[in-house]
């Protein structure tokens, strides 16, 4: 039942978490004087601003490279590997191993089986859109409804809850909200940032598809540890298409990017991260992997701080 009506739920659950990342903003506006109602107006006039002259713009370059990839990246395959192989030329008196030789190749083969795969889901659902844009323009409007009324939303969901249950669930809810809430709103700061800079970079290099590959790494930045070399991964297989020195260059920016928000961007806008272990990270990445895909590797670490935060509480109230 749920699967037939998810296209009507969807612009209904994308609102509510529109909403849930802009009410902070909108809360901070309220309390230095600004009615909700006109500050939760100014907040979606500009967001709305945003996203449209942010998708006139970039969206229709966007598919261009996507059309454009498709048709280059099955000529391009062989190219990679006689580049390659004239690279260990070049290197051969450093007596490469042939186990790193064939690693390399399986690694490259592997990214450009991916990144066709990724090329040809993202065109056959570009028809599939259009139908359900009605939809998702409703999602700023339903989202501005919410954030207008949120607290009177949050007062009607908890009247939902049972009296000898409800100061439990506040206390819970109030808790993950504030070791979560910032986290994912910071997250997705920074993953924007991180794939601007990158799209921003490989053009500079002349690299082909800067815009696509600039997305894959910001989506892929929300990946603790893995989520850098994820995103380098089709950045260093375009750059070798131009030469090796390119591709060195390549592999630096992504080094460079990655230092820069792991040592300055990232301090200054989370501040504090949800406090998981990074042996629990890894384990939580690699089991939403290996369960649910890349939308696991992506949702892990919040889907674990959320547990975490749960286990805690409970055991907090066991003790008392």
């Amino acid at each position: 039942m749920l699967y037939r009506v998810r296209g009507i739920l969807t612009p209904f659950l994308l609102a509510f978490a529109l909403s849930y990342l802009m009410n902070p903003v909108v809360t901070y506006l309220e309390k230095r004087g600004a009615p909700r109602g006109l500050g939760t107006l100014v907040i979606y006039v500009g967001f709305t601003l945003f996203v449209t002259l942010f998708a006139l713009y970039l969206v229709p370059r966007f598919l261009v490279q996507l059309e454009r990839l498709a048709e280059v990246l099955p000529q391009q395959a062989g190219s990679i590997q006689s580049r390659l192989a004239g690279f260990y030329l070049r290197f051969s008196r450093f007596n490469i191993p042939e186990p790193v030789k064939g690693a390399i190749d399986n690694g490259i083969e592997r990214a450009e089986e991916a990144l066709a795969g990724f090329v040809e889901r993202a065109l056959g659902s570009v028809p599939g859109l259009l139908p359900r844009l009605g939809l998702l323009i409703l999602v700023p409007v339903l989202a501005f409804y919410l954030t207008m009324d949120f607290p009177e939303l949050k007062m009607w969901l908890l009247s939902w809850i049972p009296d000898r249950w409800r100061s439990d669930i506040v206390g819970l809810m109030i808790e993950m909200d504030n070791s979560l809430g910032s986290f994912i709103r910071g997250q997705l700061l920074i993953s924007a940032i991180v794939g601007i800079l990158i799209a921003v970079g490989l053009s500079i290099m002349g690299v082909d598809f800067a815009l696509i590959i600039g997305l894959i790494a910001g989506i892929f930045n929300i990946v603790p540890y893995f989520g850098p070399i994820i995103g380098a991964v089709p950045a260093v297989v375009f750059a070798l298409l131009k030469s090796p020195l390119t591709a060195v260059y390549v592999v630096l920016l992504f080094a460079v990017v990655n230092q820069v928000e792991s040592s300055i961007i990232s301090p200054n806008i989370l501040g504090e991260h949800v406090g998981l272990h990074p042996v629990t990270v890894i384990f939580s990445i690699i089991s939403g992997g290996y369960l649910f895909g890349i939308l696991g590797v992506i949702l892990a670490v919040p889907v674990t701080s959320i547990v975490k935060v749960t286990l805690r509480y409970v055991h907090n109230k066991l003790l008392q």
